[in-house]
């Protein structure tokens, strides 16, 4: 069961498609691209939170002049809303966090503000 749901970005600048070898992820995740759809990243990190108990979601750009910030479009943002709400629905005490509570990055996404805009209990926000 999955107990923690990781929001990176792919640290790419905005508005630009990059290929999977340009992304700046350390860690295997699902992939929401401009349009909303997902795509499976695949990496050999031996990280912690590589565990079968942490899902990583990371949406395409994240930087903006080359620093982070929120380039999430609307349709990213509705496939991680979407996300979230489906693993909420099977896990209750799921825990939902930034990306730079594990790794030196920022996602961008100003998220415990966004998630509790989308009225997630305290208790699910790291």
């Amino acid at each position: 069961m999955i107990e923690y749901l990781i929001i990176h970005s792919t640290g790419t600048e905005s508005g630009y498609i990059p290929e999977k070898k340009e992304y700046v992820l350390s860690v295997s995740c699902d992939i929401i691209h401009y349009n909303g759809q997902l795509s499976k990243y695949k990496s050999n990190s031996n990280h912690p939170s590589s565990r079968e108990n942490y899902k990583h979601i990371a949406y395409v750009g994240g930087l903006l002049n080359n620093k982070p910030y929120d380039t999430a479009t609307w349709r990213q943002y509705d496939s991680m809303e979407y996300i979230i709400m489906y693993h909420l629905l099977y896990n209750q005490h799921l825990k939902i966090g930034s990306s730079e509570l594990f790794f030196n990055e920022n996602s961008g996404i100003k998220l415990k503000s966004w998630l509790k805009g989308l009225n997630i209990n305290n208790k699910n926000i790291m």
